[in-house]
């Protein structure tokens, strides 16, 4: 046998390392699906696919030829599922395939993508954004990418280049709803508290209620009083939990405060007792207190889908402050109040 040279052995070395070589129409390349298309043109989906793949290249992603995608299925027939993306891929010895749809709802364009290995069951990448105008699907594309390359399920993270526009609109339930109502109500004194006597409550309170919670506040506009007694409100904050989506909700929840209450009463009197006035009548003591409250309780709100809302509101009521000087009963009870809010 004729021996080999060694310009001609370098030379097939050489081509059995380029042969071997893994290239973009490889098992490590990407296959990316044109995507299926309801109310969309066939030219915005080819520029749409161009994007991505072009997003996922520059982040090292390797895609199969560009070409692929004229004989691949498009329009609305193009291929969303799993299995006919998982036997196009394997046909074109692809590591990995994306594929997805774009569908127009009036002006918003719905994007879904999935991200499949070749092998796998179930996508290792599954979302859906919303692009609201054509131009913003470069974004969507970028965001998309971005996901993918890093291996993540969806595109819940977002960069400074890749935030859409429908994200920079405040969402609907994340805004929430905020007003100012009046609440009038009743405070009864748990045992011989508040000097015994049932106190008037009125107070104004600002609203902010989300979906499924709601933040009451009263600054400064909030009184109860009754006999001797009178509490004034600087601040009360209480916050619920909203169990119900419907129009009438119950709430159940706590809050904190600073009060200033004045309590007034009759005490057994001391010492020397004239004539004209027996010990066993009494003699009025006074005391008052700035101090921490609380609160926990509930209620009914009635027309949530509406802007005029209906209160129906029960709690208890602690000040921490025990009042000794007219006979340490304290400044506690339930308080009854309804009211409305705008």
């Amino acid at each position: 046998m004729r021996p080999i040279g060694w310009p001609r052995a370098l030379a097939l070395l050489g081509c059995v390392v380029v042969l071997g070589i893994p290239t973009a129409t490889g098992q490590t390349a990407t296959l990316i699906l044109p995507f299926r298309t309801v109310g969309v043109s066939d030219t915005t989906a080819t520029v749409t696919r161009d994007l991505l793949a072009g997003e996922l290249e520059s982040r090292g992603v390797s895609i199969l030829e560009r070409g692929e995608a004229l004989t691949l299925p498009s329009g609305l027939q193009g291929c969303d599922e799993i299995e006919c993306a998982t036997a196009l891929a394997r046909e074109r010895r692809a590591a990995q395939v994306v594929f997805g749809s774009l569908s127009r709802l009036g002006e918003k364009i719905i994007v879904r993508v999935r991200a499949l290995r070749v092998g796998d069951s179930a996508p290792y990448y599954n979302d859906q954004l919303s692009a609201l105008t054509e131009e913003d699907l470069d974004t969507v594309m970028r965001r998309i990418a971005e996901g993918i390359a890093a291996g993540r399920a969806n595109s819940d993270r977002a960069t400074v280049e890749s935030v859409t526009r429908e994200e920079e609109q405040t969402p609907r339930r994340h805004a929430g709803r905020s007003g100012i109502g009046l609440r009038a109500g009743f405070l009864f004194p748990d045992g011989d508290s508040y000097g015994g006597e049932r106190l008037t409550s009125l107070r104004l309170a600002y609203k902010f209620e989300g979906r499924n919670f709601l933040i009451e506040s009263t600054a400064l506009l909030g009184f109860a009083w009754g006999g001797g007694s009178v509490e004034w409100m600087p601040l009360d904050i209480f916050a619920a939990r909203i169990f119900g989506v419907g129009d009438v909700s119950g709430y159940l929840g706590g809050g904190l405060g600073v009060r200033s209450v004045h309590v007034e009463r009759d005490v057994p009197c001391e010492g020397y007792c004239p004539p004209e006035m027996p010990c066993d009548y009494g003699c009025s003591r006074e005391e008052g207190a700035t101090a921490l409250s609380a609160d926990v309780g509930g209620g009914l709100i009635a027309f949530r889908t509406y802007s005029y809302q209906i209160f129906v509101d029960l709690r208890y009521h602690y000040v921490f402050e025990s009042f000794d000087k007219v006979g340490g009963k304290g400044a506690h009870g339930i308080v009854l109040s309804f009211g409305t809010s705008h």
